[in-house]
């Protein structure tokens, strides 16, 4: 008996009971279906094939991001007030000389920052959120007053004001690219991207050549401070949140906690520098 003449692309029907499934009839049933007739070993591998991976941008990455990112935007604003108090303090040489006149109880209380440092590490998580932001920006404004007995205080503010961009630049960046700032490869770029700002500021204001010292200073001791302190800053959301879901007490002792273990790093640096300071103290602001 002749077959049937079938149109073209068309497949002859399977026989009832050859254990043959149509494709479409074999396989399992749900979202990511497979074949059933598959061995074990090539089953398992085409599940995992086409299993979704984890979501990498998760809510609570992006949380963290967000902490970090926000951490660095309070440290830059804590940085411009602490420039601008050194620049008040060039501006007005009575004020200035007051505070020369006290050298000795400010560098009493230059030891005392590590008292501060071991009583903030115990204490400073008990402060709700609006006294931490207090005690962070009377910070900066204190070590602007306690640097400038050892540095000109125009200087000073040079110095800080390149900090204060490099990091608010950095925290822009993380807020619209929702990049990860703790990466490894954020300290680089901050210091190319802190080496350009210290040289736009110090050519825009004409500064001394200690001037230009000190912003080169300033930005690798903070940008290395960030990138050593990103990941605990990261985890501060873990011990604070309950305290604010976005995690706003995280970033404020976050960026406490990096203003002040780089300020005093950069206080040790810049009592050795300070004997090499002969520019006058009203000279890099005055043009």
């Amino acid at each position: 008996m002749s077959s049937p003449i079938l149109p073209h692309g068309q497949l002859p029907p399977i026989p009832e009971g050859c254990g043959i499934l149509p494709i479409a009839d074999n396989r399992s049933r749900g979202p990511h279906s497979t074949l059933l007739d598959l061995p074990p070993e090539l089953a398992t591998d085409s599940t995992e094939a086409v299993s979704e991976p984890p979501a990498e941008n998760d809510a609570l990455e992006q949380t963290y991001r967000r902490v970090l990112a926000r951490a660095l935007a309070l440290a830059a604003s804590a940085l411009l007030l602490a420039a601008l108090t050194a620049a008040s303090l060039a501006h007005n040489a009575e004020l200035h000389q007051s505070f020369l006149g006290a050298q000795l109880l400010f560098r009493v209380i230059a030891v005392s920052q590590l008292l501060f440092m071991s009583l903030c590490g115990k204490y400073v998580e008990k402060l709700s959120i609006a006294p931490a932001a207090i005690l962070l920006f009377s910070y900066a404004a204190f070590c602007a007053l306690e640097l400038s007995v050892l540095l000109s205080p125009a200087t000073l503010a040079v110095a800080f004001l390149c900090a204060a961009i490099m990091y608010a630049i950095t925290a822009a960046w993380g807020f619209l690219r929702r990049t990860d700032l703790a990466l490894p490869i954020t300290a680089i770029f901050m210091m190319l991207g802190g080496g350009l700002i210290l040289v736009a500021v110090n050519l825009l204001l004409q500064t001394q050549s200690f001037a230009w010292t000190l912003s080169s200073i300033i930005v690798v001791i903070f940008a290395g401070g960030a990138a050593y302190h990103a990941q605990q800053i990261r985890d501060f959301y873990q011990e604070y949140d309950d305290d604010n879901a976005e995690g706003w007490k995280a970033s404020v002792l976050g960026a406490l906690f990096l203003l002040i273990n780089s300020v005093n790093l950069y206080f040790l640096v810049a009592t050795f520098l300070s004997t090499t300071d002969d520019d006058d103290p009203t000279d890099a602001l005055s043009h």
